[in-house]
């Protein structure tokens, strides 16, 4: 009897946890002149609270010598608002880059390798959250990559880009939903696409 009760309450805390809490991972494929190089996860748990974004991004390219790429970045939004972000890039396993921002009372901390900056802002939206939204066309979003804030262009009903860290960057969505990235460095140009 005791076994069925405690089968009973597992189950029923399960379907309490999914009822209040769900996610959705959309898994990237990346690729340099039709190569399979590396891959990217991007990861959305929504609970009543909050959305919470991870970002996560390995590319291994062979150019003239080899070059390891890591990407992180997890973010947490209220409202639709960034509430804490941070951001990490690694080239062959050294820091490039780490970027922590924080709202304080009215604006964003932009903690940039230990520069600490401001954004006069109360409500901004990074990047990430566009994997699984459209963006409007002229919108601002804030790259936590950099730290700093992007104009979005439409370039058709599907596609919008923005010019990020020198490199620009495409994005072609399909049902509301991020289908494939391009980005665009002077000497090559990178492509993820979903996997479906």
């Amino acid at each position: 009897m005791r076994l069925k009760f405690t089968s009973l309450l597992s189950i029923i805390c399960i379907l309490m946890f999914q009822s209040f809490c769900h996610g959705q991972t959309l898994i990237y494929d990346g690729y340099i002149k039709g190569h399979k190089v590396g891959e990217m996860s991007v990861e959305r748990e929504i609970n009543d609270e909050s959305t919470k974004i991870l970002v996560r991004t390995h590319v291994e390219a062979h150019m003239i010598v080899k070059i390891t790429v890591d990407f992180t970045s997890e973010s947490t939004y209220m409202n639709n608002k960034l509430i804490i972000g941070e951001a990490e890039s690694r080239t062959n396993g050294h820091s490039k880059s780490l970027v922590h921002t924080t709202l304080k009372d009215g604006f964003y901390e932009v903690n940039n390798e230990g520069k600490v900056s401001r954004i006069n802002s109360s409500d901004l939206v990074g990047a990430d959250y566009y994997y699984f939204a459209l963006p409007g066309n002229g919108e601002s979003v804030y790259a936590l990559a950099t730290g700093k804030m992007l104009n979005v262009l439409k370039e058709n009903d599907n596609t919008f880009y923005f010019e990020h860290d020198g490199k620009k960057e495409l994005h072609t969505f399909s049902d509301g939903v991020l289908d494939k990235l391009e980005i665009s460095h002077r000497l090559y140009t990178i492509t993820f696409k979903r996997r479906h």
